[in-house]
């Protein structure tokens, strides 16, 4: 971002605009936009209650939160459900903790169920139900079948349990269960996200991690053919997953599938996850940039060899600072698929310029939702 730009914000109360009370005491928002995981986003907002005039939030109230600058836009963080609210000092001021509006509605008690040949869109529906949320799961990902579960884990284990199996981003939106492919050009929150590429002039420090993949030439799983009443296997390269076999020592994944299509899909998952393992890079950027988001597919180039490359946002932290403005640290991982981005659009189209923001510009308030 240009030195030039305002850094500004907007918070919404149970869907009242208090951003003017906020103005002269706000001194930190972090949001953290996180893929799934078990994990929900969250926001963590600290407030100067110097003279103790702050009207006394708590927990349950829902806060609205954009970032953005005030010569480009606002760009939408999310709802939240305040869930701790912390006062200290000195110097005095109150800190207020959020997570997603719904993700505190998921039941984390174990539960006992029986799931026999459901879909995976039957089994979430079942868990959106309980806890009163609404939901939205890609098709693909919706229609496959699972073999037997028993449930003793919280629902919250077992979505986390189904985006390892089928390798995808479960995460709750704005009081929506989501499911979508991981490594997918659409956020978990269902927004189409652009490809960014970022250069040496957008960062002001990173970390890249290589890390020696498993001794595995890819993944082995069985299922089961109930017409000729016998098991079949199917394998999945770790590069990449072909139709073909995954070569001489696959990982064997536990659990026996009803179909090769089952069995195909979470080899497939394990062997993504092998590949997104072999990088792991944190990005510091120099200037603030809200408008990226989890599951942002990135492309870092002139940098040099062992930065370069393809990348995919698991987490983006935005952090508004009084005294300085706006940082955006983003924690990567290297496509699951193997992917090279550089083919998603041409350099005009994916590369900002200097001082350009980068992203797309997103609602402005409540009345664009």
């Amino acid at each position: 971002m240009s030195t030039g730009y305002t850094p500004i914000y907007r918070i919404y109360k149970d869907g009242v605009d208090i951003t003017d009370r906020f103005n002269d005491r706000t001194t930190q928002i972090k949001i953290e936009l996180i893929a799934g995981g078990g994990e929900g986003d969250r926001c963590e907002i600290v407030v100067d209650d110097r003279d103790w005039l702050i009207a006394r939030p708590y927990g349950g109230q829902k806060i609205q939160v954009w970032l953005g600058y005030q010569e480009v836009g606002l760009a939408y963080m999310g709802t939240f459900e305040i869930d701790d609210v912390l006062f200290e000092g000195m110097p005095r001021a109150i800190q207020i903790t959020g997570t997603s509006t719904g993700f505190n509605d998921i039941k984390k008690s174990p539960q006992i169920a029986n799931y026999d040949n459901k879909s995976v869109a039957e089994i979430l529906g079942e868990i959106a139900g309980q806890s009163g949320l609404g939901m939205s799961i890609s098709e693909s990902l919706g229609s496959l079948k699972i073999p037997f579960k028993n449930q003793v884990v919280s629902n919250l284990h077992l979505i986390h349990e189904l985006e390892r199996m089928t390798g995808a981003v479960g995460k709750i939106v704005d009081g929506n269960l989501m499911f979508v492919p991981r490594d997918s050009t659409n956020s978990a929150s269902g927004i189409a996200l652009p490809t960014l590429v970022l250069q040496s002039e957008h960062f002001g420090t990173w970390k890249v991690r290589h890390t020696a993949r498993q001794d595995f030439s890819g993944v082995k799983t069985r299922w089961w053919d109930e017409t000729s009443k016998s098991y079949k296997t199917v394998e999945a390269g770790i590069t990449g997953l072909l139709e073909g076999g995954a070569g001489d020592k696959p990982y064997p994944l536990a659990g026996v599938f009803k179909s090769a299509e089952e069995a195909l899909v979470a080899a497939q998952s394990k062997a993504r996850a092998f590949k997104r393992a072999e990088i792991q890079a944190n990005f510091d950027l120099a200037k603030g940039d809200p408008w990226i988001r989890d599951q942002q597919t990135i492309i870092v180039t002139r940098m040099r060899d062992g930065i370069n490359g393809s990348y995919v946002v698991d987490k983006a932290i935005h952090t508004y600072i009084k005294s300085t403005g706006i940082k955006s640290a983003l924690e990567c991982r290297s496509p699951g698929d193997g992917v090279d981005y550089s083919d998603r659009g041409p350099d005009w189209l994916l590369t900002p310029d200097p001082g350009e923001p980068m992203g797309t510009v997103l609602r402005l308030t409540p009345d664009d939702l």
